[in-house]
């Protein structure tokens, strides 16, 4: 990095003694610069991390990397993003660390921030403590609620091989030796060794505290709080008083992190409302490590992310005031399927029209090769499509090692009879999508509480299904998740199933789809039937779904149609 002069380990006394420690990466020349502050418990040295922080330096800013309280280099006791006591203490620490990074040497006073997933949630908790050197900022792969990732339920495969890997730093740090030393040794040992027998083991709380060392106890807290909103980050919009650029991807598991726009639009202090910006993509939960689009159906080249760009347009802008932002829209848009990029006035787009698609069938939904359809009029008088759940022979989640939601051929589920699927005929005109997706449908169960999953496919004209959208409800919730509440057996009950948004060109000669079923396991934790609390339950329940759709129970999805398309 010849340009670029870096300091590790820097010391950031916070109010309680705490020491934190920071790598802070300088342009090599002795002017003064605008601060990117990325706070992070993932190890400020990651490669991810060293890369970008070079890349700003080299383009005019101090960048600066901190370890948070309790993890890798930095002193105290790490609390969490799934604990309450976490918000505050991140406040108050965030605060203190924007202060004292405006005042590093080669630093000009002013302070913006960078960091995707925890570090975003990081973002929005010193955003709201209004530390007075921080002057705009930069979030990805951060929803508000924490229940409008999860419905409730727990993330089995990701959360237990993030907290696998998290241990890691807290051993180190209690002086505990021995393998896995590295985060990378602990990712390979939960996915090739730990992961098929600890994912299935029942009950879940018999899972051995030392998979996820010093920490195990405050994953234990978690799953008697699954139910509970630990983030509320929609409750301080009204007090984060800076300009906000959001970017997520359309394959985000987080991806509802979009709403963060509309929100500070909405709620946010009137001075700054007109200065927020959005940006989605064809873009995963990982945008740090700007890895070339894998999916299973080519994109345009144009919507490859170029991260580094994407935060120096913003702060380049608001920092050091150049003419660098679009102003033909706040909202940047990459529909799938198509070669550009769209500008819209607002999230959702004025231009998308709410419009309903029923689901219908005689009765033999159940896989690709049955008779479900999706039709633009509510079907009459039609007999309910049916299956059975088996949590001991759950559908599979067609991810990767690490659990994040990707684009995948839906193929190798397609001989699953515990899957109804709906789809058009193949479209005569192209269909544009862009927003939010809700699905309600009628359902009835034999068991006392279930699952039931909806995931949007594209079907190409080769025949190809690649996933677009889910969303999930665990029954009990139905009515909130303040006011659990057990299914009356067999009875037709409605229930709304919130999906993420989406932006895509269903192109002629494709299909669209919809697929029912009721697990997405390791994605989320099977729901046992039996209505008990999921991680001391050692039982599997089979349930009998029905799933309605006639002119009394009419089950549709909503999907949100651009009338320019």
């Amino acid at each position: 990095m010849p340009s670029v002069q870096l300091s590790e380990d820097l010391p950031c006394p916070l109010r309680d003694g705490v020491v934190l420690r920071a790598d802070v990466y300088r342009p090599a020349d002795r002017g003064k610069y605008p601060v990117l502050l990325c706070r992070t418990p993932y190890d400020k040295k990651r490669a991810e991390y060293r890369a970008i922080a070079a890349c700003l330096a080299e383009r005019g800013y101090v960048a600066v990397v901190q370890d948070i309280r309790g993890r890798n280099a930095s002193e105290g006791q790490w609390m969490w993003h799934m604990c309450a006591e976490g918000r505050a203490i991140e406040a108050e620490d965030g605060f203190e660390a924007c202060q004292w990074a405006a005042g590093l040497r080669g630093a000009d006073g002013q302070v913006g921030t960078w960091g995707n997933s925890y570090p975003s949630w990081l973002i929005w908790r010193m955003a709201a403590a209004r530390p007075p050197a921080l002057k705009a900022i930069f979030n990805s792969g951060f929803a508000a609620r924490t229940l409008e990732c999860t419905y409730g339920v727990f993330e089995t495969g990701i959360r237990l091989r993030w907290q696998h890997h998290m241990a890691v730093s807290s051993r180190r740090r209690s002086g505990v030796t021995g393998f896995p030393r590295t985060v990378a040794e602990a990712n390979h040992n939960w996915d090739r060794l730990l992961r098929g027998r600890w994912i299935w083991h029942l009950p879940l709380d018999e899972v051995p505290d030392a998979l996820f060392g010093p920490d195990a106890a405050m994953q234990r807290r978690y799953w008697s709080e699954i139910d509970q909103e630990l983030w509320a980050l929609d409750a301080d919009y009204p007090i984060v008083e800076v300009p906000t650029m959001t970017l997520t991807g359309w394959w985000d598991r987080l991806s509802q992190c979009s709403f963060h726009f509309t929100g500070m639009r909405r709620d946010g202090p009137p001075a700054t409302r007109e200065l927020h910006r959005l940006s989605i993509g064809p873009w995963v939960h990982e945008v740090e490590s700007q890895t070339p689009w894998q999916g299973p159906r080519p994109q345009a080249p144009a919507g490859r992310l170029d991260l580094v760009g994407e935060l120096t347009r913003w702060y380049d802008h608001h920092l050091k005031g150049r003419d660098t932002l679009d102003t033909r829209g706040p909202v940047r848009l990459f529909l799938l399927n198509e070669s550009g990029w769209r500008r819209f006035d607002d999230w959702p787009p004025q231009e998308a029209q709410p419009t309903p698609l029923f689901l219908s069938s005689g009765g033999a939904a159940n896989t690709p090769s049955g008779d479900g359809t999706l039709v633009f009029q509510p079907p009459g008088a039609q007999a309910p499509d049916r299956y059975d759940y088996d949590p001991a022979d759950p559908v599979l989640s067609l991810v990767g090692p690490d659990g994040q939601a990707a684009a995948c051929d839906q193929a190798p589920l397609a001989a699953r009879r515990d899957i109804l699927v709906y789809q058009t005929p193949p479209l005569t005109e192209d269909v544009v999508l862009a927003g939010p997706i809700s699905c309600r449908l009628w359902i009835a169960s034999d068991a006392p509480d279930t699952d039931f999953f909806v995931r949007l496919i594209e079907v190409g004209a080769d025949g190809m299904a690649v996933n677009i959208s889910q969303g999930l409800m665990r029954c009990r919730y139905r009515l909130g998740y303040d006011r659990p509440v057990s299914l009356e057996p067999d009875t037709a009950t409605t229930i709304d199933i919130a999906m993420l948004p989406v932006g895509i060109r269903f192109r002629r000669g494709a299909r669209i789809r919809v697929d029912v079923t009721s697990s997405d396991f390791p994605s989320f934790d099977r729901n046992h039937n039996t209505g008990r609390p999921f991680q001391s339950d050692p039982e599997l329940r089979v349930a009998r779904q029905t799933v309605f759709h006639d002119v009394d129970h009419p089950s549709h999805i909503v999907l949100p149609v651009l009338t320019d398309g």
